[in-house]
């Protein structure tokens, strides 16, 4: 164990940690919650011996969701050191099948990424065309048991095909800003990504979407393959940093938290790599605290929301990232009740975690989906139509626990609904000669 072992004293074993963790909630195991990691670390590092297969397991049995950090009397920064203890993990053993597999695909770079990923597509169009959702043959697919009953469709073209790489303002102009969309909105929902764009050029921003962006590196990082984490961040920090932002605008929560709050401790201190780190985190906003800084409130009109004329109300998820990493709570509830006034409901538990976790989904489907049963009761009980989000693996896992629970509930984020909210309209961006834009 290296230098941050040290760290460990500052866990007092008071317990607090397991009030707050969702993974002890479900599985009431010590090893499950930080307390029961650091006691284990603590041993190994007491005896000096090699920690084995059985701790690489119990690491895993954690969200990275920050809360008994959060919650922590000692400030004991347990998910940092679960975190840490997972890079030496995979030096030592490297990635399970699985996890290799999957960073595997997320480490290419777009140019050989999408087609990988167009290739799948088809065949998920093929399975859907063949086996229904209920067709026993399907229900045994070993997918299923990482992705669930429910699974996201690949939408074509991808969001960073069909957009220009330059879009005016709507009018005016404040300044520049770059949008950083990730994997979740460019393969699966780049109607967010249009509507984030859409959202900031109601407030007169030139936005500057690089095609060479991909994957902000967050699931390498929560796995602990430090490489790939640094390769990823290096190939984001080169396709934004040689222009003139003013800001880089992020509208998911988790690629948020980690492109602001992750990136520079990728490498040491006092580096070049960190400071360059550190210059380009400082730029980075989450949309919905970047709306609410710059006046979008007023500009909402909740009469115009599709949402608000189905009659139906509309409640909140708090990703863990945004209000546990970021610390942002408030700015998309204003914006909420700013669209839809008193069709906004708040959700008992909105701030539970979901489950999701990213390759936590993967490694433990079963844990993710009780987790998942928990925060889908506390949404059923508002009777809510919608629920929105600003996390795109809480949009995916949401979708699932609602398909699971055959509630006709809405998952939305919050630009798609913001969008349908503005009182303004602004100019096209593409016209239809554009087309579709190829990857360079």
């Amino acid at each position: 164990m290296k230098g941050w072992a040290s760290s460990l004293s500052r866990c007092v074993k008071c317990g607090r940690c397991r009030s707050v963790c969702p993974v002890f909630q479900v599985v009431q195991r010590e090893p499950a919650v930080a307390r029961g990691k650091l006691a284990l670390l603590e041993a190994c590092v007491g005896g000096g011996g090699d920690p084995g297969r059985d701790l690489v397991r119990f690491l895993s049995l954690c969200l990275l969701c920050g809360r008994c950090t959060a919650h922590c009397p000692n400030q004991a920064k347990a998910h940092e050191i679960i975190q840490r203890a997972r890079v030496e993990e995979v030096e030592a053993y490297g990635l399970p099948l699985a996890k290799r597999i999957f960073h595997s695909v997320l480490n290419r770079p777009r140019s050989s990424r999408d087609p990988v990923l167009r290739g799948a597509s088809t065949l998920q169009s093929l399975i859907a065309k063949i086996l229904p959702q209920d067709r026993g043959l399907r229900l045994r697919l070993p997918l299923r048991r990482w992705l669930g009953p429910w699974a996201p469709s690949l939408v074509e073209p991808f969001f960073l095909d069909r957009i220009p790489r330059e879009i005016p303002s709507g009018g005016g102009s404040r300044g520049r800003v770059g949008l950083f969309v990730g994997c979740g909105i460019h393969y699966l929902a780049p109607q967010v990504g249009e509507a984030s764009v859409e959202l900031l050029r109601t407030l007169s921003f030139h936005i500057f979407i690089p095609s060479q962006q991909g994957c902000c590196g967050l699931m390498a990082y929560g796995m602990g393959e430090e490489k790939g984490a640094r390769d990823l961040a290096l190939q984001v920090m080169e396709a934004f940093e040689d222009e003139k932002l003013d800001a880089v605008v992020v509208p998911c929560a988790s690629c948020a938290v980690h492109l602001k709050v992750h990136l520079p401790f990728l490498w040491d201190e006092g580096s070049p790599e960190r400071a360059r780190a550190e210059a380009f985190s400082a730029r980075v906003w989450e949309l919905s605290r970047f709306l609410v800084e710059h006046d979008l409130e007023p500009l909402l009109d909740g009469s115009a929301a599709p949402e608000r004329e189905e009659g139906g109300c509309i409640t909140y998820h708090d990703p863990c990232h945004l209000w546990v990493g970021l610390g942002i709570r408030e700015e998309p509830r204003r914006l909420l009740r700013a669209l839809v006034g008193e069709g906004f409901r708040e959700m008992e538990g909105a701030d539970r975690c979901c489950g999701m976790g990213g390759a936590f989904r993967l490694t433990h489907p079963g844990i993710s989906r009780r987790i998942l049963r928990l925060k889908v009761d506390g949404l059923q009980k508002t009777g809510a139509g919608t629920v929105a989000t600003t996390c795109m693996g809480c949009w995916i896992q949401l979708q699932e626990g609602i398909y699971a629970a055959g509630l006709g509930v809405r998952v939305r984020h919050l630009a798609e609904l913001l969008r349908g909210g503005i009182q303004r309209e602004s100019p096209p961006f593409v016209s239809p000669s554009d087309g579709p834009r190829k990857i360079r």
